[in-house]
């Protein structure tokens, strides 16, 4: 007991340090050793890094070196800038008095300033939710809102929005992702989970868009590149110009160049690497666990092998005035360290499964170009003759058989006509309105020759 005292204490005081950017090169490495260690000590870097990103978007943190010469004309010749060896209490509470003034004047200044709006919706499908400055939240999104500051939450895999910065860069997530965004004079983004990809005009010098994850930091002066952020690993791709990425365990630095991507990650050297070649076979794997499968996982038992099955999602009234429910499940599929799988006119879909209830089932794919802007989704629907209630089932798809998502219609023209030759980011499945039990136990690609 007094051992995991001892270095939950040391871990508190090097996390300090860290955030303060006072953490030295012995600091660095005792901080690793102890996140290797002690796999308790993740979760709690992982939570403190969190909190620390979550007050640092809501209030910045604030510059004291032009109050310090009003409370004290010598205080930078002292160690502790705000200790009071003498003078008494009134002194002490004037010097709190004067903080509390400042810190309230700034906290009024930054909200001010983020109600100016800093970008603007270009494109949105799918359910999606945004949590403006002040907590605000708003289901009711449309193209063209301006925005401040806030988090977009892509609720399920159909989700799918694009936002414009005033100065012309673009940011698109697509799925289950969480994304903050803001810009006091510089961009800041933090993914919180999921992916985004972004291509973003030359910004200002010395002030390059800031990307945070649990992870890892990346610095953009003006490129096209994705990030997918998971637990505790980050994943850069750079598709054209530079970013630099920053593992924030031990502050190791390094410069991603066009056609390479780097993972940031506890378990792996932060070195980029080329693209690796893309591959045209997959198969999910859920008997790994959970993961970022966004559905409620069932593990294997006995003869049953594991399970993903849909949870419901509850549409805004924008979109449905009935407000009824979608039942949703997905993989995510080219991500994070993996090869990207890319679709040929042969390949096949096979899904295997069971369903409760007999009911009608629409399966459907998620693509992304070359460059990670969004394609579009391609979808079919099965009736419920074809599916008999409480009996497993499998269907194989030719990519010929899916069409673009009708709810897509209106983008058609700079949608993919087909999925063809694209870049598979995710599958999924669902039901609609009625939970009908439907869960899937594999999803697998296949060409002519595998079978």
């Amino acid at each position: 007991m007094k051992e995991e005292k001892f270095w939950k204490d040391e871990l508190d005081t090097l996390l300090g340090k860290l955030v303060d950017d006072s953490l030295s090169a012995m600091d660095k490495t005792r901080l690793n050793n102890i996140l290797q260690a002690q796999p308790e000590a993740l979760e709690i870097y992982n939570e403190y890094l969190d909190l620390h990103g979550a007050l640092e978007e809501r209030l910045g943190i604030p510059d004291f070196d032009s109050l310090n010469d009003i409370i004290d004309p010598d205080i930078k010749n002292k160690t502790k800038p705000f200790s009071i060896p003498f003078g008494g209490w009134s002194w002490g509470a004037a010097a709190l008095l004067a903080i509390g003034l400042f810190i309230q004047l700034f906290v009024n200044h930054r909200e001010s300033e983020t109600t100016l709006p800093i970008a603007q919706i270009t494109k949105l499908s799918g359910p999606l939710l945004w949590t403006g400055n002040g907590g605000q939240v708003n289901r009711n999104l449309q193209v063209g809102t301006k925005l401040s500051g806030g988090t977009i939450e892509g609720m399920g895999p159909d989700a799918w929005f694009e936002l414009e910065f005033n100065d012309g860069s673009e940011v698109v997530i697509a799925g289950n992702s969480m994304l903050t965004i803001s810009d006091l004079g510089q961009k800041e983004l933090r993914l919180r989970e999921g992916s985004f990809s972004a291509n973003v005009m030359p910004q200002p010098k010395g002030k390059p868009m800031l990307v945070r994850t649990r992870s890892a930091l990346f610095e953009v002066m003006g490129t096209r590149f994705s990030v997918d952020a998971e637990l505790s690993s980050s994943t850069l791709t750079v598709n054209e110009g530079k970013v630099r990425a920053t593992r924030l365990s031990d502050g190791s630095t390094v410069e991603v160049a066009a056609k390479q991507r780097v993972v940031a990650a506890l378990d792996c050297e932060l070195v980029p690497e080329e693209m690796p070649e893309s591959v045209t076979l997959w198969q999910s794997h859920l008997e790994n666990g959970r993961k970022r499968n966004h559905g409620e996982w069932i593990s294997p038992n006995g003869a049953e092998p594991a399970q993903l099955k849909t949870v419901p999602y509850t549409l805004p009234a924008k979109d449905d005035q009935k407000q009824r429910t979608i039942h949703t499940l997905s993989m995510p599929v080219s991500q994070g360290d993996q090869p990207t799988v890319i679709l040929q006119s042969e390949t096949k879909i096979r899904v295997r499964g069971k369903i409760a209830t007999s009911h009608a089932i629409w399966f459907g794919i998620t693509v992304v170009r070359e460059n990670g802007d969004f394609a579009g989704r391609f979808q079919i629907r099965k009736p419920a003759m074809e599916f008999q209630s409480g009996e497993p089932f499998e269907v194989v798809f030719s990519l010929a058989d899916y069409k673009l998502d009708p709810s897509l219609a209106k983008w058609a023209e700079s949608l993919a006509k087909t999925p063809h030759g694209l870049i598979l980011k995710g599958v999924w499945c669902h039901t609609l309105w009625d939970p009908a039990g439907l869960q899937v136990s594999e999803i697998e690609l296949m060409t002519p020759t595998k079978r």
